[in-house]
């Protein structure tokens, strides 16, 4: 929370009035803008629909109870401040379409001078009307770090063990390890409320708990449309042939899994006629590597709306990156790579959308 404290710091240092963060741990940003407050000496007040607009870090009392619940005076409350204080405006984006609040938010935004206040605008999602996006900053949380999932997982134990008198939770490091790294991509909210859910249960933390950790990874992080979770791995035991392919993930394994990036290796392409066993082959590497299977159909991707065909690619790769490390199907390539007169060039914008992310 440190680096994220200063780094927040640097953004207001440069004077910008309006700052943006999305993000689903509305508990750790408001943590995290307490602690900005406390080292710039500042106030920090806090708006809901709801509450209204009170002093959050300083006993909490409310502002013209009643009245500043609504958006436009409540901002207006904020445009007059004479001190640089912090307002703190959460899920403010349902009114973000009203042309009062819009210009009261710009006005915010255009202030000038050391004293003007600062608009922070919290939610899981915000899109700002294109007037104001020039005059904002966009901050984002750091992710946990793998020490950080592993002092969560093992305060998580800890915690049960206090509630079950005493008993140890039952695990050992390489599953451990291997839960650490499927926690990646997860804020720290989330990634406690998993920890909570492996252990809860039965105190134990074993291999077979690793496919329905990917399962509920996959559903927080929302990775819907054009990818899908494959619950159903393979066995190499019952795939027939492929030698040289299985020797090859034999080789590799250790490295893709410490995330060694010198010898990491990209990728491999299976082709071959129709029932030769490919889909199983991939099937069977998230299977041997103990990993998520993440599978993208390319005949799906395609949309008749201009640019949505690339923008459907460069989402679902986003997303497949936060499952990391995972095992990456593409599915039907051929159908999302084949070139007609017809597409307005769409195949090969997608060809070089998936170079680019693989290079």
């Amino acid at each position: 929370m440190k680096n994220d404290i200063r780094d927040l710091a640097l953004v207001l240092e440069s004077r910008l009035r309006l700052v943006v963060i999305e993000s689903w741990d509305e508990r750790r940003v408001l943590e995290t803008l307490t602690g900005l407050a406390v080292t710039r000496a500042a106030g920090l007040y806090l708006w809901s629909v709801t509450e209204g607009l009170r002093r959050f870090a300083f006993g909490g009392e409310a502002l013209d109870e009643g009245e500043s619940c609504a958006a436009e005076a409540a901002l207006r409350r904020v445009r007059h401040d004479p001190l640089p204080n912090l307002y703190v405006f959460c899920d403010l984006h349902p009114f973000l379409d009203e042309p009062r609040v819009v210009r009261l938010v710009k006005e915010i935004a255009m202030a000038e001078g050391t004293a003007a206040p600062t608009l922070v605008l919290v939610s899981h999602a915000l899109k700002l009307p294109a007037e104001v996006q020039r005059y904002a900053a966009r901050f984002s949380l750091a992710l946990p770090s793998e020490e950080e999932l592993l002092s969560i997982v093992r305060e998580e134990a800890t915690h049960w063990s206090e509630r079950n008198r005493g008993a140890r939770v039952r695990t050992d490091n390489r599953t451990l390890q291997q839960v650490v790294k499927n926690l990646r991509g997860l804020s720290h909210a989330e990634a406690r409320s998993l920890a909570q859910g492996l252990i809860c249960d039965d105190g134990a933390i074993t291999q077979e708990d690793l496919p329905e950790l990917n399962r509920k990874k996959f559903e927080l992080l929302d990775l819907g449309g054009v990818l899908s979770f494959e619950y159903e791995t393979e066995r190499f035991a019952d795939v027939g042939g492929l030698f040289n392919f299985k020797r090859w993930l034999g080789e590799r394994q250790g490295a893709f899994l410490a995330r060694r990036k010198a010898d990491m290796p990209r990728g491999v392409m299976l082709v071959g006629v129709q029932g030769g066993g490919k889909s199983m082959a991939a099937k069977a590497v998230a299977g041997l590597w103990g990993l998520p299977l993440l599978r993208l159909d390319f005949a799906c991707l395609y949309n008749k709306y201009f640019g949505e065909t690339e923008r459907n690619l460069r989402e679902a790769l986003k997303l497949a990156e936060q499952m990391a490390p995972c095992v990456l199907w593409m599915d039907e390539l051929e159908k999302g790579l084949a070139t007609g007169e017809l597409d307005g060039g769409v195949s090969q914008r997608v060809l070089g959308t998936l170079l680019t992310w693989m290079a």
